[in-house]
C-alpha cells in the first residue's frame, strides 16, 4: 500500500503546513498501526498526546479502529480495504461542520490518494497474472516483491520531492524503509509521479472539496491514462 511518504508527497505544500490536516492524512495508517502493536488503551493515550484542538475525540474512532478491513464492507480505518476505500460512505457520514475540519479533509485526502494510486497501478490484476504465469512463485514471494517496490518508491519520492519531510510520529515508528534499486515488479514510478503531481495541484483546505472528489472519481471511472494525467497537470 502507498506509505506515509507518498501520502505526504501527494499533498500540496500549503496543506502540509496545517498540522491537523497532516494528522488526518496519517490517521488511517497511523492509528491502525498503533492499535495493532500496542492495543486500544495505549492508542487512546497516544492519540491524546498528539491531538490538536481541531481533531475529534478518540471515541469517534474507537469502534472503527477495532474492525477488520474487508472488501465486503466499509468497515475499518480505510472504510473497506486501502485499495478500494468507500469514499462516499466516509464523506457523506460527516456533518457540514466536520467537512470543513482540516483533520477530516486530511483523512479524505489519504483515502482519495489510496484509491487513485491503486486504480492506476492495477496491482491486484498484476498479482493475479503473476500467480497464473509463475506457478513456482508463492503468494508470499510476490507480496515481498511488492513490499520491496514500495521501499524503492520511497527512495524515489525522497529524491524527487525534497520539500516533503517525514513527521516525528512517523519517524518514531521506524517502518519507512528505503531501497536504492530502481527496478520494480508491480509499482510503476511514472504512474506514482503522475498521480502525485496531479494531487499536489489541489489545496483541499481552500478549494471546494465536493468538486475535487467529483473530478478524481470521474478520472478513475473514465480510466484516463497516464498521458491524460500529465496533460491535466502540465496544461
Amino acid at each position: 500500500m502507498p506509505g506515509y511518504y507518498i501520502h505526504l508527497a501527494s499533498s500540496s505544500e500549503e496543506s502540509r503546513k496545517n498540522r491537523s490536516f497532516v494528522y488526518g492524512l496519517e490517521a488511517p495508517d497511523l492509528l491502525k498501526k498503533y492499535y495493532k502493536d500496542n492495543g486500544l488503551e495505549w492508542t487512546k493515550e497516544k492519540y491524546k498526546q498528539i491531538k490538536t484542538p481541531d481533531m475529534p475525540d478518540f471515541s469517534c474512532f474507537e469502534a472503527r479502529i477495532q474492525e477488520k478491513e474487508s472488501i465486503l464492507n466499509n468497515a475499518g480505518m480505510h472504510y473497506g480495504v486501502s485499495s478500494n476505500p468507500d469514499i462516499s460512505h466516509f464523506w457523506n457520514t460527516l456533518s457540514l461542520i466536520e467537512k470543513q475540519n482540516s483533520f477530516y479533509i486530511g483523512y479524505l485526502w489519504h483515502l482519495l490518494t489510496d484509491l487513485m494510486i491503486y486504480k492506476y497501478l492495477n496491482i491486484e490484476e498484476k498479482l493475479n497474472n503473476s500467480a497464473t504465469n509463475n506457478e513456482k512463485n508463492t503468494n508470499l514471494e510476490e507480496l515481498q516483491k511488492l513490499h520491496s517496490d514500495w521501499d524503492k518508491i520511497n527512495t524515489k519520492v525522497r529524491t524527487t520531492y525534497r520539500d516533503v519531510i517525514l513527521t516525528p510520529e512517523v519517524i518514531e515508528l521506524n517502518i519507512v524503509k528505503f531501497i536504492s534499486d530502481t527496478h520494480t515488479y508491480y509499482v510503476d514510478w511514472n504512474i506514482i509521479k503522475s498521480v502525485t503531481d496531479y494531487l499536489r495541484t489541489y489545496n483541499p483546505l481552500i478549494q471546494n472539496i465536493d468538486i475535487i472528489i467529483e473530478n478524481i472519481m470521474n478520472m478513475i471511472t473514465t480510466k484516463q491514462n497516464d498521458a491524460s494525467l500529465n496533460k491535466k497537470i502540465y496544461k
